[in-house]
């Protein structure tokens, strides 16, 4: 039976004197004969909740609580905001996620297709597998920002949580189960409820562009990962965004027929919707806070989410 994964402040107590961390994992060696041993390259273990557990090379006691405490937070925001009743859809049954956490990119890029058989041309990826399958496991491959130290945070860690949110409670099947229509979905969502109305990239893009050469809602609808990263990310962002502050009722009956596998259905709300709301969108934008939009994309955030892209695209090829 599912087990609601908000069990934090009181197991976190307990687990703050009693997870063990360990040193970091021994540096790469690239193309040695010898297996890399998992348990020696990401040596700590730690759990944030019943269904949520991180497998980390390098951080400490206080990360690891930090990191398990965004993660309730997005948790609890997702449920509410997309009205999900905390019920998964039918058939799923990642019921847990492993997080996987190396120490920098070039770890990751060492070690994720040797311990995992990864593709690593990435800023890292959340791999969903087969949820009808009872012995799947929902993972996370990720790396910290080392170009944010001293900061510490780890590389898309609420977006990627996101996408585990939605495949569980919102989008039946696995990847790549509906044909068409999900990009903008599945990254304007992750998006938007990660990064909420703070996205100055993408509204300082959308008001820098001509209201002539702004995609439709019809044509963001149809992104694909074959797209620009400014349409896969920030018109998909905007585009969510725009539907869940103006028509929030129907974004919801939207999720009714992905939850319900209704693809005919929600095919059919899109279409509504980028009928009816085409030219509010654009002046939407126009009305937008030019004080959101001040600060430009840093080459490290373009640059992974170019490689972001790149994996999702690969997995839609091979059908993952």
């Amino acid at each position: 039976m599912f087990k609601h994964t908000l069990v934090f402040s009181t197991l976190m107590l307990a687990l703050a004197s009693s997870a063990p961390v360990a040193a970091k994992g021994r540096p790469g060696s690239g193309g040695g004969t010898t297996p890399p041993d998992v348990n020696q390259i990401l040596p700590i273990r730690f759990e944030c909740s019943p269904t949520i557990k991180v497998w980390a090379q390098d951080m400490t006691q206080q990360q690891l609580i930090d990191s398990c405490a965004q993660l309730a937070v997005q948790e609890q925001d997702f449920h509410q905001r997309l009205a999900t009743g905390n019920q998964p859809v039918a058939d799923d049954y990642n019921d847990s996620l492993r997080v996987v956490v190396f120490d920098d990119y070039n770890q990751y890029n060492t070690y994720g297709y040797d311990l995992f058989g990864i593709n690593t041309n990435n800023g890292g990826m959340y791999i969903e597998g087969n949820p009808a399958d009872p012995a799947n496991q929902a993972s996370f491959y990720a790396h910290e920002a080392d170009w944010l130290r001293p900061e510490f945070q780890i590389w898309n860690l609420r977006h990627e949580y996101i996408h585990y949110l939605d495949g569980r409670f919102v989008s039946y099947g696995g990847f790549n189960h509906f044909p068409s229509n999900m990009v903008w979905w599945a990254e304007g969502l992750a998006e938007y409820l990660s990064l909420g109305t703070d996205n100055g990239e993408a509204v300082s893009l959308a008001q820098n562009t001509r209201p002539s050469r702004r995609p439709s809602l019809a044509e963001i609808f149809l992104t694909d990962y074959r797209d620009s990263t400014d349409r896969i990310y920030r018109w998909s962002y905007l585009a969510v965004r725009f539907l869940f502050e103006q028509h929030y009722t129907e974004v919801l009956a939207m999720t009714d027929k992905l939850k319900q596998d209704d693809f005919n259905g929600y095919s059919a709300a899109l279409n509504q919707m980028s009928s009816n709301y085409g030219t509010a969108f654009s002046q939407w934008i126009d009305g937008l806070s030019p004080a959101l939009a001040p600060k430009s994309s840093s080459p490290q955030r373009e640059q992974m989410l170019l490689r972001h892209s790149e994996s999702h695209r690969q997995g839609h090829n091979q059908n993952q």
